[in-house]
């Protein structure tokens, strides 16, 4: 619920960058974090015959405030004494961060359970939150469900248990606690604008329709199969405004996109081994999922992987949700004919590199050596270069008992799927990128750091280089 944190840098500590001492630093970090929930619940069964009928009313209250201050500097007068009176004044600097939520809850659900073999559910919600803005305070969410256990009605060989199942419910996403807000800057005195209020925002509604199958065989293995199609209402988007139009901010929050999902997942439950002394269960899993974004209130964008606020993700009517955008490069003679800027190039002005881009001829081997950007027929020279979506996830679970020793070993994976390694970007800026060591190659397969820095580093910008398998 609380901590304390303390950073503190001597004075004469080295930089890491620059290798030169630097003047020190102190700050301390005090955090509370409360939290309190409740719930009262009232439920009520009657059997009427065969019919089990469950009625359950709910009401819940949670709330939640998080308290942190900071204070600190980055210039010590006195060494070796960790207190904020040592810090030179003109260093100081504070900060300080209050959120408080609140939410609501009043939940009705009605259940019938005929025979053990025709089961129907019913929830109806209604949630409050500060978190949404203030005219769209309140939501209304549902489930309907029914299953059919096959097996209670008919005999099937080896079959212990058989049931199809069927779903449809919605659920609200919330925002995070800034996002309705007003949101400014301060640097050097000067408030800056950053994000336009929005009392409008509500929550982003997911509506879910769910089909599956269940059963168990054989007393020895279970296995679930399940369908998913997940479509999600007023998705939260951080748009981008015109600074004239908005009266100088930046974005606003909005309910700005439908996005659709769909998922396939499997799971298979059995024991391998099932002797007194030794056991050993078997669990596998995998699932597969698309993500479209199907509408968007807004011409397409770029948005923010976190970092430095990058654009590497392209939001767009249509595409994928997760997509890489950016800079692809040109490694054919080929590609660059492609740009018409470039209709009376030589191929003989060209030569590929020892890491496969095509450059300058003349400038192949010297500090000038640089990668060219690739330009598509139509002038564009942004490009979908990457998708952060795997082809299918997939685990191993296994739970071994010999005697009274038990271990549990979780294995787990994806096929396909990209990651982009800003970590890599970066190092490339400080001459760290591993791919720059050229040390034990011939001098004809060296590549000057300028190819680097000047060119694959991109300015941060997400280009193709980075884009790595997340297999």
């Amino acid at each position: 619920l609380s901590a304390t944190e303390q950073y503190y840098t001597a004075r004469g500590t080295l930089s890491t960058t620059s290798g030169t001492p630097g003047q020190g630093g102190l700050r301390n970090y005090t955090t509370n974090d409360i939290s309190w929930n409740s719930m009262l619940r009232a439920t009520a069964t009657k059997l009427y015959r065969s019919l089990l009928s469950t009625t359950s009313v709910a009401y819940q209250l949670e709330n939640d405030t998080f308290n942190n201050f900071n204070a600190g500097g980055y210039i010590l007068n006195v060494n070796g004494v960790p207190d904020l009176a040592a810090l030179a004044q003109t260093s100081l600097s504070v900060g300080s961060t209050l959120n408080v939520e609140r939410t609501t809850d009043y939940m009705v659900s009605q259940s019938f359970n005929l025979k053990d073999r025709y089961i129907v559910d019913g929830l109806y919600r209604r949630d409050g939150s500060s978190l949404f803005g203030p005219n769209a305070r309140w939501s209304n969410f549902y489930r309907i469900a029914g299953a059919y256990r096959i097996t209670q009605d008919f005999h099937i060989p080896g079959f212990q248990e058989l049931k199809v199942h069927v779903a449809q419910g919605t659920a609200g996403l919330r925002p995070t606690y800034d996002m309705q807000y007003e949101t400014y800057t301060i640097g050097n005195g000067q408030f800056s604008k950053n994000t336009v209020g929005n009392k409008n925002l509500a929550a982003a509604v997911l509506t879910e329709t769910e089909y599956g199958i269940n059963c168990d065989v054989l007393n020895r293995v279970s296995g679930e199969l399940t369908y998913a199609n997940r479509v999600t209402d007023g998705a939260f988007l951080q748009v981008p405004l015109s600074l004239a139009a908005s009266g100088g901010f930046n974005s606003q929050w909005q309910n700005a996109a439908n996005i659709l999902s769909k998922t396939l997942e499997g799971a298979l439950q059995t024991r391998l081994v099932d002797k007194r002394s030794f056991t050993w269960d078997l669990s596998l899993t995998a699932d597969h999922t698309t993500q479209e974004i199907t509408s968007m209130d807004h011409a397409p964008f770029t948005v923010s992987a976190g970092g430095q606020g990058q654009g590497v993700f392209w939001y767009q009517a249509g595409q994928p949700l997760g997509v890489i955008y950016g800079t692809k490069w040109v490694h054919t003679f080929a590609q660059l004919l492609d740009n018409p800027a470039n209709a009376g190039a030589q191929a003989s002005d060209y030569v590929v590199n020892p890491l496969g881009y095509l450059v300058l001829a003349s400038q192949r081997g010297t500090a000038n050596e640089v990668p060219i950007p690739y330009v598509d027929k139509t002038g564009a020279n942004k490009f979908i270069i990457g998708n952060v979506n795997p082809n299918l996830n997939y685990g191993f679970q296994n739970d071994v008992r010999w005697g009274q020793f038990a271990i549990h070993a979780n294995f787990d994976g994806q096929m396909g799927g990209d990651i982009y390694n800003f970590s890599k970007q970066w190092m490339t800026q400080d001459l760290r990128n591993p791919g720059m060591d050229m040390v034990g190659k011939a001098q004809d397969q060296k590549v000057a750091d300028n190819f680097f820095t000047l060119g694959i580093y991109n300015g941060l910008d997400p280009d193709q280089y980075y884009v790595e398998s997340g297999a």
